[in-house]
């Protein structure tokens, strides 16, 4: 490896334009420690975004890290069919101690995106196995469930979906709950979650075809960190409830404290029949996730050999120890520090902090919800208008962000803030301080 560009052109990066890799070389990471990363160079950087949102206990957590060095002397893997590790057993009983009351069962597998692909194939054979032919799926618009197909069949952003929907499937979608941009003109404040119409609609005339509903409660992730009033969510609920349609919470970017209740779907006071969970269930450490489901779910697959009523869905990594290991001691602290209601003062905190980019020409939207904040910047503030997809001001301003030691990553025309739950409060001004700065010095451009 003689120079910079032979570092990396063996390597693909993911969502990366392949000219960026030239003009913005990625930055090697040597160590991270708390909410900081730490270069080749020695450079420190803090981790805005939560290494995209998974790191909700720090970097290098030493008990996480002892947890797993632990396991690594005793067994690296086995076979979830017909065996099970020490670890994933015990998981099982932690996990099931935290989840909203009806949720019983819990399916393991590798990451949201496959968590996901679970529930669908649940919902799928469960519809199969009651001999009703209900093969669709509805999701909201702005929808975002993962990239592998099934997960990119119900997501429903254009630039991450339209290219597979039109060579694979597309499902139904509702207009989206997004309210800074109202598909029904309200104010949240004042509606009665007219955007879902649209999905009593669809369910309407489609619900005898239709095997689940899914959706990202309160919070919309990829689409640019939407944060929905609880109220929609009751209504999403209420509708399905109405159509006898199996609900699906995505809580992978949510769950385990994040939006300032334990599962965002409390926000509501509502339990879905299947929830998908992973990002923080391992504190950020290694890839680890869960479709869980109520029992009657799960009572429809429960017979002999020759019914043929199993799920017929694995992965060569399944209940892996190692990650099971990491997600017992993550639950364990997230239950011995009663995460997330011990962090309501800090939470408050970085709210309040995030409220002062008001006063910047330009912030179109300032949204929040526990430790997520996010900036939808605009050319108008009185039209709305965005900045042309071409002038690439988020990416701008997060790279100059980056210069200066807080690392951030936009999605389209919204800065974003997901940062560790361990950050303080004066971590939080630092992180806020240099994105404002970021943000005058780019726009002033």
């Amino acid at each position: 490896m003689n120079s910079q560009k032979d570092i990396f052109e063996h390597l693909w990066f993911p969502f990366t334009c392949s000219s960026d890799i030239k003009n913005y070389p990625p930055i090697i990471i040597k160590k991270g420690s708390g909410v900081y990363l730490y270069d080749k160079k020695g450079n420190r950087y803090l981790d805005a975004i939560g290494s995209w949102w998974v790191s909700i206990l720090g970097h290098n957590h030493p008990k996480i890290k002892r947890a797993i060095k632990k396991q690594l002397d005793k067994l690296e893997h086995i076979i979830m069919a017909g065996f099970i590790s020490e670890p994933a057993l015990k998981l099982s009983h932690l996990l099931f101690d935290m989840l909203p009351k009806g949720i019983t069962r819990i399916f393991y597998s590798d990451n949201g995106s496959t968590a996901v692909e679970v529930a669908l194939k649940i919902a799928l054979k469960y519809w199969y196995l009651k001999k009703e032919s209900r093969t669709l799926f509805v999701s909201l618009g702005g929808a975002y469930h993962g990239d592998t197909l099934g997960a990119t069949s119900v997501g429903s952003i254009e630039d991450f979906h339209i290219i597979y929907h039109k060579n694979f499937k597309s499902f139904l979608h509702t207009d989206p709950p997004y309210c800074y941009r109202c598909p029904c003109n309200l104010q949240k404040e004042t509606c009665n979650a007219e955007c879902m119409e649209s999905l009593e609609k669809i369910l309407q005339q489609k619900h005898h075809q239709i095997a689940a509903c899914i959706f990202e409660p309160i919070l919309q992730g990829a689409c640019g960190m939407r944060i929905y009033p609880p109220k929609v969510l009751k209504r999403i609920f209420a509708a399905c409830k109405k159509y006898n349609i199996i609900t699906i919470a995505d809580e992978v970017a949510t769950g385990f404290g994040r939006t300032g209740k334990l599962f965002a779907c409390m926000h509501a006071d509502v339990v879905p029949d299947i929830m998908c969970l992973a990002k923080g269930l391992s504190g950020g450490f290694l890839p680890f996730a869960a479709t869980c489901v109520k029992e009657h779910i799960y009572n429809e697959f429960c017979g002999t050999f020759i019914d043929g009523k199993q799920l017929e869905h694995g992965h060569s990594f399944t209940g892996n120890p190692l990650g099971a290991s990491a997600a017992c001691e993550a639950l364990s602290l997230i239950k011995k520090q009663n995460i997330p209601y011990s962090l309501s003062p800090k939470m408050k905190y970085f709210c309040d902090r995030l409220n002062e980019f008001g006063n910047i020409n330009y912030i179109g939207d300032i949204r929040s919800i526990g430790f997520v904040g996010a900036l939808e910047i605009v050319k108008n503030i009185k039209t709305k208008e965005p900045f042309p997809k071409e002038d690439r001001v988020c990416f701008k301003i997060s790279q100059e962000a980056i210069k200066n030691g807080v690392l951030i990553r936009p999605l389209g025309n919204v800065i974003y803030f997901v940062p560790p739950f361990i950050i303080k409060e004066k971590e939080i001004d630092f992180m806020f301080d240099i994105v404002k700065k970021a943000i005058k010095k780019i726009l002033k451009t």
